[in-house]
């Protein structure tokens, strides 16, 4: 869903005089509960609510956002970046899932989507990504991509995934699912759909999992 973020990125490289200011005026948040994430094919992953400590982001005007299951491809950034230090597809999760879920709650229609804008989306974002960089440890401040990345989500190419991006359904997982893999004698109502690729004999799907106290 984040595909504009690596065409961002790359700009970010030039515009690092702009990047102390917009990282000075955003406001942190909370983060709290379990982020789960399971690999499902190639840049396609499942997020999966954690039914005792679900993933939160409360932001500094006590607004609460908890996203819902949902597919999910991480920050995608290009190959050529991936070396560069914070520059990775899930260098900061749980920014890429809560921007995610923004993006699926406008283009799926669900209650709150109607009061969101792309600048909000860019500026929570901005939000979570700074949350997760005050932790030292999570590696510290990195305003040029926390500018990169805020300047990404504002692009005419997410205005465009924004405005005409098509839903895709929703997984339908039951919150206490370990794995996505359904079972070899049958696909019990409830299991993530098996359009995705997953192979019943391959065993459990690949694991990320992150905690916030």
């Amino acid at each position: 869903m984040a595909k504009w973020m690596g065409l961002a990125a790359a700009a970010g490289y030039l515009l690092a005089g702009c990047s102390d200011v917009n990282y000075q005026r955003t406001d942190a948040g909370e983060l709290k509960g379990k982020l789960v994430i399971e690999w499902i094919n190639q840049d396609e992953f499942l997020f999966i609510p954690d039914p005792n400590a679900p993933l939160t982001f409360t932001r500094a005007n006590k607004e609460v956002i908890k996203p819902e299951a949902m597919f999910t491809d991480g920050g995608t950034v290009p190959v050529a970046l991936r070396a560069v230090k914070s520059y990775s597809p899930w260098g900061y999760a749980p920014a890429f899932i809560v921007h995610d879920w923004l993006f699926t709650m406008k283009q799926c229609r669900l209650a709150g989507h109607e009061k969101l804008t792309l600048d909000d989306s860019a500026i929570i974002l901005a939000e979570v990504l700074k949350t997760v960089m005050e932790n030292p440890k999570y590696g510290g401040p990195n305003k040029l991509v926390h500018y990169s990345m805020y300047e990404a989500v504002r692009s005419n190419v997410a205005k465009d995934y924004w405005d005409n991006g098509k839903c895709t359904t929703l997984p339908r997982v039951r919150p206490t699912t370990r794995s996505v893999t359904p079972s070899p004698a049958a696909a019990p109502e409830g299991e993530a759909p098996s359009r995705l690729g997953v192979n019943p004999t391959t065993g459990p799907a690949r694991r990320i999992e992150m905690v916030f106290p």
